[in-house]
């Protein structure tokens, strides 16, 4: 898939759609806010996979591999999350 990007703000939302495709899934906070995740659930700041500003990454693997829903809420509103799935 192309990559793309999600606006996250202060509550949580869906981030990535479920996707029974989804081979890989890389995702990067280019915001100066923390962005936390969750899969198939609501998303809590600071809890779960947690991204620091201006870098953080997840690589889902073996271990953490999900076709399903990643919701994310921010520190700060309007938090740039860098999105690039890979599917079949």
């Amino acid at each position: 898939s192309a990559p793309t990007a999600a606006s996250v703000g202060v509550a949580s939302a869906e981030a990535v759609a479920s996707n029974a495709n989804r081979r890989g899934l890389v995702l990067v906070n280019t915001s100066a806010a923390t962005i936390s995740l969750a899969v198939g659930a609501a998303a809590v700041l600071n809890s779960g996979v947690t991204l620091m500003p201006n870098g953080g990454t997840f690589v889902m693997d073996e271990y953490t591999f999900t076709t399903g829903q990643i919701r994310a809420i921010a520190s700060l509103a309007a938090s740039n999350l860098a999105i690039q799935e890979l599917t079949a």
